[in-house]
């Protein structure tokens, strides 16, 4: 998995930039647990891991064991002070390791230990902790010095089969072995690492002897450099007159990953930022590029990266550390000597003596609302070296990403101010923002949809706004507001805490930087406050230096081609046929039996029963978890009315979790489209009271902000029809540590009586135009999600609704708004009025709920009964008799069977989705098509789209709330292929002995390794709350599956996969259209008739 150079900015509201997209049209369900489209954690203000409050006063004291689902346990506390015994020079697992430092964070009741393995020089960091979700992470410095994508293809190859385990997929083939949380590999700019996590000790130790193997004895096979990198290979294999293609997964992925207006800009960016250093090349590789990587490259690049002297090893929680040092050492790190590899240091950038511009062009973005406003300014420094032992440098750092928040995070931000408000451009500019995850930070800062006069506005106006701060300073409450989302935050249990640690620690670590960075926070945030309290000139002495007085700044200014790759494309093809031109026949005959080769090693057998594996019987408890959801009643003292209250005691550390759950069935249908703009605005227009600046500051300073959810939820039997048993509603919750309930009620109480819908049209008509931009960027790196709403539409009342608030009209509603600018306003206010004021009624509540520790649920209900008893009791009449309701629009649905859409966007991949109309959640069929999409993905279609078709990823899945069995692909080569390889899935899962008894005990573990995964104690009961699944419907769900069998699995292919119809909707390229094809419906990114380019 290629990771871009991660640019980890400072905590952000929701109008913040970031560096990775999401959708706000996607919301994810899984069978335990619901988290919905809106859903949001403030980040710590350096991307580091926090868990614990920054004084006593939340009453929050974060140990280990609160991540790890389960108490503190003696055997945990008696493991912590082992390591605690521990002292510099104390040597383990007989003699191969010396402890180097002994370091308990009190921060996060964990206890570190830095050990070097004598014999290589490697570097190990254990945290101790008393967490049964335990993880491990290898990494190696990987300094590339082109843009071939060398570390990338190289993470791909590693996983590709080993000296112990010489089958092809080891790692794929453990996804389904192994009952992991986590397991992955991941590229980053000057980093590659593989890490994994799991609660079982025998799935550990299996994971930690295929990881070992995998990267210091790969077998790293031309072939399987073939097929993962890059490759020559005729459209049609055996047809060398069919035409020259590049073929490769990574080559796939990289078009795709790099095939983003956003992706392309930041790519400039860096590399301008860092002109001599390996950050100046696309780590990933560029598409334009891989082809130049050889074999013999690869090999190279391993064999100097890849050595124990080269690599950092991390483990995390509550095993014994002394075994897996035994086990890592006989494993592998005995069966090396040191070697220098000082040649792999990494020196500072060369600094610029004085600022540059650089003009590049970019990809136009799908949708675009005002053609005359399509360019990108940003301005960049490159600041401070983090690697090295400089406390000053430390907390400079820490508060430059303080810095980043204040200046960039929420309408009351200064360049929100100086920069957005004005109307000079959509948003802020990719990547804007602090970045630290490199051995350099830097601070990037722009606007996109900008007009080319006002290019040089928005750059005077940058240097204006630091001038002015520089002078002022950042006032103290707001630094405070800061830090308090910082508090938040660290007392916010994660469940994947200790993995996190380990991903984030490498980039500073793997340049002998400091370890615990990740662990740093709270003691930086504390030092902060110390800082400011006796330097009251702090603030403009730090944006003086690092700003001002910063030569090192580069301009980038990109303008948008919209033939940008349509002349990619143009220019590879152009090459391609050059190259083939030049093709002896001799040549084309070993393209021809390369190509024969390869399909046929990937459609022979592996012996998989090589790799370790676990066994369902003894790994998954056939009973579900409980979380002891209590069902009371909350009584409205204004109007005596009792509502459903669920309330859900959990060790959350403090924070205390709300929401309530109010019933849109029976709004007028003409409303649903401004559902979603009503959930999205709400909190961020201010109320009568206090403008949206103040407000938004106001929130921040209390709470982790208002959460507005659009929930769907039908009849689990028949989840395809509307039913009387089916409900829409909106959820409006938050969470804040316990001391903070009462303001948290009082600032939601205030978004849900006083919104100021009218009287503040400028603020409006910005963020319509704001979502205007970020909807039409969205639709080319969502493809996959846009397509499964397109096919959820077509089958479902549920499916429909979905997309009408989360899917392609809501980007042509985008649009048109933007357009209508004043009209615009008009209709947005005159709709989310009337959703509030015939929504939020007490009348309206379908339940609510609290989340907290004991000691805390009588406050969360306090504030619950506080801001709905203010509610306006306006009865619960939501839709006159004249028109219709939502609920009336669902019942109505009718299906459309089989239809084919495609969906034209500019980019050079395509995301392929199928989807056949099935059974529900309850059905006792349901649990065998669960089980069958595993099998599916990992049996059949992982070769067929991964390995054969060249696509990044691709598989089936099951959503049995929907009663929907999915297909799809991502960051695909292929349109109508895959989609045929979707059909032939299901044939071949028909076939009596396609599923044996060995496909069914993976799928097994595969499923339960999600069903199972550990969730946060806030999420515990979650899924009662929003999806109505009760204890029971759980275990009958969990006994049939681990009941199910292959003959039920075949049986149920045969039933409802084989032969039915197949909803279809392919995402893909505007060059592939089938325009020729009447079978399908083809539109743009926006919904609506497709034109073919006459240019």
């Amino acid at each position: 998995m290629y990771r871009a150079a991660v640019v980890v900015k400072a905590a952000a509201t929701r109008s913040s930039a970031s560096f990775s997209s999401s959708s706000s049209s996607t919301r994810k369900t899984t069978l335990e647990a619901c988290v919905t489209r809106r859903q949001m954690m403030m980040s710590s203000a350096t991307g580091m891991i926090v868990m614990k409050s920054l004084s006593g006063n939340s009453g929050a004291k974060a140990t280990a064991s609160t991540i790890a689902n389960a108490p503190t346990t003696w055997e945990g506390k008696k493991g912590l002070e082992s390591l605690r015994r521990l002292k510099a020079g104390d040597l383990l697992a007989n003699g191969a390791f010396r402890v180097e430092k002994v370091e308990p964070v009190d921060d996060y009741q964990v206890v570190s230990v830095a050990l070097k393995h004598l014999k290589t020089g490697a570097h190990w960091l254990h945290i101790g902790a008393d967490d049964s979700n335990n993880a491990f992470n290898v990494g190696f410095k990987t300094v590339p010095m082109d843009d071939t994508g060398v570390a990338h293809i190289l993470e791909h190859t590693t996983l590709c089969g080993s000296k112990n385990y010489p089958v092809r997929d080891p790692f794929f083939n453990m996804l389904r072995r192994s009952l992991s949380t986590f397991m992955n590999a991941m590229t980053s700019a000057d980093f590659t690492c593989y890490p994994f996590a799991t609660m079982n000790r025998v799935d550990y130790d299996n994971l930690l002897g295929v990881y070992l193997d995998a990267v210091f004895f790969p077998k790293l096979e031309e072939q399987d450099f073939r097929q993962e990198g890059h490759r020559f290979e005729f459209a049609k294999t055996e047809d060398a007159s069919s035409g020259l293609k590049y073929k490769g997964v990574v080559f796939n992925e990289m078009k795709g990953a790099m095939g983003s207006q956003n992706a392309r800009f930041m790519r400039a960016l860096g590399a301008n930022l860092f002109p001599t250093s390996t950050f100046h090349y696309n780590s990933g590789g560029d598409p334009t590029a891989i082809p130049d990587l050889t074999y013999e490259q690869l090999k190279a690049f391993h064999a100097l990266h890849y050595h124990p002297s080269n690599a950092r090893f991390y483990t995390y929680g509550d095993f014994p550390l002394e075994e897996t040092l035994m086990n890592a050492e006989t494993m592998a790190l005995n069966q090396f000597e040191a070697i220098d590899v000082s040649k792999l240091d990494i020196s500072d950038e060369k600094r610029y003596t004085s600022p540059i511009v650089a003009e590049v062009s970019v990809p136009r973005d799908s949708v675009v609302n005002d053609p005359t406003k399509t360019a990108i300014t940003s301005t960049a420094w490159l600041m401070l070296n983090i690697v090295k032992d400089d406390e000053k440098a430390t907390l400079d750092n820490f508060a430059l990403s303080i810095a980043s928040d204040l200046l960039l995070s929420g309408p009351q931000s200064y360049f929100h101010e100086a920069l957005l408000e004005p109307g000079y451009g959509s948003g802020l500019a990719p990547g804007s923002g602090y970045g630290n995850s490199r051995r350099e930070t830097a601070f990037s800062v722009g606007v996109k949809g900008v007009g080319e006069d006002d290019i040089p506005i928005v750059e005077q106006k940058i240097q204006e706004t630091l001038e002015k701060v520089a002078k002022s300073g950042f006032p103290r409450n707001r630094v405070d507001s800061t830090l308090h989302q910082i508090e938040l935050d660290a007392a916010a249990v994660k469940p994947n805490f200790g993995l996190m640690v380990g991903i984030g620690t490498m980039s500073t670590w793997v340049h002998d930087g400091d370890a615990l960075r990740p662990l740093r926070t709270l003691s930086l945030a504390r030092k902060l406050k110390q800082t400011l309290d006796s330097d009251p000139h702090y603030w403009q002495n730090l944006i003086s230096k690092y700003f001002l007085n910063n030569q090192h700044k580069v301009i980038v200014r990109a303008r948008s081609d919209e033939k940008y790759d349509a002349k990619l494309e143009e220019a590879e093809n152009k090459l391609l046929k050059e190259l083939e031109s030049k093709l002896s026949d001799d040549e084309k005959k070993k393209i021809v039996d390369d190509g024969i080769k390869l399909k046929a090693a990937q459609d022979g057998e592996q012996n998989a029963d090589l790799l370790p594996t676990l066994v369902v019987a003894e790994a998954v408890d056939r009973s579900i978890k409980k979380w002891g959801s209590k069902e009371e009643t909350l009584r409205l003292s204004s109007n005596n009315i009792e509502l459903k209250l669920q309330v859900d005691e959990q060790p959350t550390n403090g924070v205390v979790y709300v929401g309530a759950m109010f019933d849109c069935s029976r709004l007028p249908d003409r409303l649903t489209p401004y559902l979603d703009y009503f959930a999205d605005y709400v909190d961020q227009i201010g109320t009568s009271k206090v403008g949206y600046k103040e407000f938004a500051e106001k929130i921040k300073g209390v709470s982790g902000g208002v959460s507005i959810d659009i929930l769907t939820n039908n009849d689990k039997n028949t989840p395809l029809k509307w039913t009387e048993n089916g409900e829409v509603a909106m959820n409006i919750g938050s969470h804040c540590l316990a001391r903070n309930a009462d303001a948290m009620g009082d600032i939601i109480l205030d978004v849900c009586t006083d919104a100021k819908w009218f009287g503040d049209d400028e603020r409006l008509k910005f963020l319509i135009k704001r979502r205007s931009a970020q909807l039409g960027a969205s639709v080319a790196q969502n493809g996959m999600g846009y397509g499964k709403a397109v096919c959820a539409s077509k089958m479902s009342a549920a499916g429909e609704l979905e997309n009408r608030t989360g899917g392609l009209p809501q980007v042509a509603l985008a649009q048109r708004l933007a357009k209508a600018e004043q009209a615009g306003v008009e209709e947005v206010k005159a709709a989310c009025s009337e959703i509030q004021s015939l929504l939020l009624t007490p009348e309206n509540v379908k339940r609510c709920r609290v989340a907290s520790q004991a000691q805390d649920v009588e406050a969360g209900k306090a504030q619950l009964a506080k801001w709905l008893s203010a509610l306006p009791s306006t009865g619960s009449k939501q839709s006159s008799h004249d028109e219709s309701s939502l609920k009336a629009n669902l019942a109505a649905f009718t299906p459309q069977s089989s239809s084919k859409t495609y969906v034209a966007i500019k980019g050079q991949t395509n995301y392929c989705t199928g989807a056949i109309e099935t059974v529900g959640y309850e059905h006792p069929d349901a649990p065998a098509l669960f089980l069958l999409s595993q099998a599916m993905s990992t049996e059949f279609l992982h070769r067929e789209i991964r390995e054969k078709g060249g696509a990044y990823g691709g598989g089936s899945s099951f959503v049995p709330s929907a009663g929907i069995f999915y297909f799809s692909s991502y960051r695909d080569p292929n349109t109508i292929e895959t989609i045929e390889t979707f059909q032939k899935a299901c044939e071949w899962a028909a076939q009596p002995d396609s599923i044996t008894k060995t496909m069914v005990e993976e799928a097994h573990l595969r499923a339960f390794k999600s069903i199972d995964a550990p969730i946060a104690p806030a999420s515990r009961g979650q899924s009662l709350y929003a999806q109505r699944m009760t204890d029971s419907q759980r275990q009958n769900f969990r006994t049939r599956l681990l009941d199910c069998t292959s003959a039920d699995m075949t049986r149920v292919a045969r039933e409802y996969l084989s032969n039915k119809p197949m909803t279809v909707c392919i995402v893909g390229s505007e060059d592939k259209v089938p325009v020729d094809d009447a079978s399908y419906e083809c539109v743009d990114a926006e919904g609506l008739p497709f034109k073919v380019s006459t240019a």
